[in-house]
């Protein structure tokens, strides 16, 4: 007799290369002739964003662009000059093997930034960012799902998983113009701007996703001085909607769909031509989104034959469930103090979450979210000088989700609003509110059969002839390993005894009956 078996192609997920990118940055920068001489630095920042990648081969290929923002002051002025600088970089990173249908998840942070005033014309900064590179790719394993002859007998379990992956990325450019309110002073120069998306609407349609939303602006900006008054500094927020139609080829309403959405450059142009406030907003965002179909087979976990010696090779898979979406506020506090000045007044406040990690935490039996927050203020003392006090604090948020620890998350850490209170002349107290969002996905350990050896000329021996054997079960005890333990079958066990397949033992006598 032979032995027939039949395979199904099982598609899994597994991360193909986890590593960083390191780039180091120098730049001797001299003031153009429209900008004051430097007296001295407030804050020097690095804002490094992924613009495109795509991968040739085994090789992962990424643009990267680095925003260097200065703020400092002049000799005898209270106004906030702002300097920025953009430097571009294509990196290369080998990955070892061509990955299938990947998908990336790429982080660049600052490591350091140094800023020397050489003279009061000139700047030598110098720092390093650092890029954490996940790739995941897809692998495709073939798993026994029946078996006929040679007396094999399998154990079998229903399995739920991503058989099918569709990937998506795409670049879209918003541009808008925006009328800042009349009691707001016309622009003069951008000073700091952040952008953010912590929510989107997304819909699945016939081989398209549709995407829907707002980009949240913020902007702390010079205005323009009236005659000899000095130039004030005005706050503003202001939200830009986009819609967006992704093709994707395959997907439909069986798809569920990962979608994540990063800003990649956000530039703000005052309109001086016009008599109102007005800007100009363009907004860069990179759409990548991870579309799965799940099905469920039936395939083999166990096997042996009733008469004949065998064995069988498994696989460990890690099989992932349908992911979790994230949508968590937390609120976070924190104190600015000022050791040199008095502060008066409070111009902006923000906090900026960096380092952002999660993973599973045994003692609290959660999945916990943790990292930084960069918080940070631009106040007035009671001689109208501007006045940058920063601090960093940490922060762990335990997401309300029922997860085990065989688990992996994608997650972003936003701060959705920003308030202060001046506690006292040298203390600014404030609340951020938090936004946690993304997706955690269960990975169920299975360990799946790929191949099964009989050997025919190896039949089992028995120590007696007997057709059946007394065995005293336990409670609970499985059905299939007594079967296995004295070569016979679930299903004579279970007609033996009157019992169904499925059924839990009761403590007690079971007929054992042995198989020819």
């Amino acid at each position: 007799m032979d032995l027939t078996i039949n395979h199904e192609s099982f598609i899994s997920n597994e991360i193909s290369f986890d590593g960083s990118s390191e780039q180091s940055v120098e730049l001797d920068y001299i003031l153009p002739d429209y900008l004051p001489d430097i007296f001295r630095i407030l804050k020097c920042s690095f804002y490094p964003k992924v613009i495109s990648h795509s991968v040739n081969g085994e090789k992962l290929i990424f643009d990267l662009t680095l925003s260097i923002k200065i703020l400092y002051l002049s000799n005898d002025s209270s106004s906030i000059n702002c300097i920025e600088q953009k430097q571009n970089y294509t990196k290369t990173v080998d990955l070892s093997c061509t990955p299938e249908n990947p998908c990336f998840k790429i982080t660049p942070c600052a490591d350091y930034v140094n800023c020397r005033v050489v003279n009061s014309r000139r700047l030598d900064i110098r720092g390093a960012i650092t890029t954490k590179i996940i790739l995941e790719s897809e692998k495709t394993t073939d798993i026994i799902s029946n078996a006929k002859g040679l007396n094999v007998e399998l154990k079998k379990e229903y399995v739920t998983f991503p058989a099918k992956r569709l990937t998506a990325a795409k670049r879209i450019t918003i541009t808008e113009e925006i009328e800042l309110n009349k009691s707001k002073g016309k622009i003069n120069s951008v000073i700091k701007s952040d952008c953010i998306i912590n929510s989107f609407d997304k819909k699945i349609i016939a081989n398209k996703l549709v995407i829907k939303g707002e980009a949240k602006v913020s902007l702390l900006y010079n205005c323009e001085a009236e005659s000899d008054e000095p130039q004030g500094i005005e706050t503003v927020k202001f939200s830009v909607p986009f819609s967006q139609i992704i093709d994707i080829d395959g997907i439909n309403e069986q798809y569920e769909a990962m979608t994540d959405i990063s800003i990649a450059s956000l530039e703000l142009i005052p309109n001086k031509s016009s008599d109102a406030s007005e800007i100009e907003c363009e907004i860069i965002m990179l759409i990548n989104c991870i579309a799965f179909r799940y099905d469920t087979l039936e395939l083999a976990t166990d096997a042996y034959s009733t008469k004949y010696k065998c064995d069988f090779d498994c696989a460990d898979i890690k099989v992932e469930k349908k992911p979790i979406e994230v949508k968590e506020n937390q609120t976070i506090k924190a104190e600015l103090t000022c050791r040199d000045s008095e502060i008066n007044t409070a111009v902006d406040v923000w906090a900026k979450p960096f380092n952002i990690q999660s993973k599973y935490n045994t003692t609290k039996k959660s999945f916990l979210v943790f990292g930084n927050i960069e918080i940070g203020a631009i106040a007035k003392d009671e001689n109208g000088c501007p006045l940058y006090l920063e601090d960093t604090i940490s922060f762990e948020h335990c997401l309300d989700i029922n997860i085990d620890e065989n688990s992996t998350s994608e997650l972003n850490v936003y701060i959705d609003n920003c308030t202060f209170t001046i506690a006292s002349s040298d203390k600014i107290e404030i609340k951020a509110e938090l936004f946690v969002s993304g997706y955690v996905k269960e990975l169920d350990s299975r360990k799946l059969i790929t191949s099964i050896n009989v050997s025919e000329d190896n039949l089992k021996t028995r120590e007696n002839c007997y057709a059946v054997k007394l065995y005293y079960a336990e409670q609970n005890e499985d059905i299939w390993e007594i079967a296995k333990k004295f070569s016979t079958s679930v299903s004579a066990i279970a007609q033996e005894n009157d019992l169904s397949d499925s059924t839990k033992l009761q403590r007690g006598m079971l007929l054992i009956p042995i198989l020819d």
